[in-house]
């Protein structure tokens, strides 16, 4: 078991990368021109679709920064560290790996933002309890999903994910709460 978490956490490594970036980014407000949100300002129901948390910028980067993340792993390759060999997938060096993760991540985001807007929870906000809870998770499973071309996860990886990678999150939000750089854990 213990081989196993290393290995999520290894194939978690890109997306961390990815949210370290951008939550400095946002922090800094670097890049403000693709501060644009994706929903472009849709409404349904009279509600916003996504909010203004959700935005280009932050999908480019969950994008760009995984795919980039990865290629040392995918150079430098570690097979006692791999979920799955990374030489078998279709971009160099694995880039589609870190892209699909990347891109997993902002769609897992997306069903709970539209769900929060829809009861009138502001964007950043929990709003309920299962709201934070999906908050957490939401992520993983669209990374897994997304992931899915090149690796479809037996039900054992999905749960160390669920584990081990919701627990990466909520120790990563303490320490930038600790350090001044968001402002709630959740």
């Amino acid at each position: 078991m213990w081989s196993e978490s290393l290995k999520v956490i290894w194939l978690a490594l890109p997306v961390v990368a990815a949210a370290v970036v951008l939550t400095l980014t946002n922090k800094f407000d670097l890049a403000p021109w693709l501060k644009k949100p994706l929903d472009c300002g849709a409404t349904f129901r009279g509600k916003r679709v996504f909010g203004d948390n959700k935005t280009l910028r932050g999908a480019l980067i969950y994008g760009i920064v995984s795919a980039l993340a990865v290629i040392p792993q995918g150079i430098w390759r570690v097979p006692s560290l791999e979920l799955f060999d990374y030489s078998q997938t279709y971009l160099p060096y694995a880039m589609d790996v870190g892209l699909l993760l990347g891109l997993g991540w902002v769609l897992g985001e997306l069903p709970n933002s539209f769900l929060k807007r829809q009861q009138g929870v502001g964007p950043g906000e929990s709003g309920r309890w299962w709201n934070a809870v999906l908050d957490q998770v939401d992520s993983l499973v669209g990374a897994l999903l997304c992931l899915s071309p090149v690796f479809v996860a037996p039900w054992q990886v999905w749960a160390l994910v669920l584990v081990i990678c919701t627990g990466l999150h909520v120790a990563f939000n303490v320490l930038f709460v600790m350090i001044g750089i968001k402002e709630n854990v959740f």
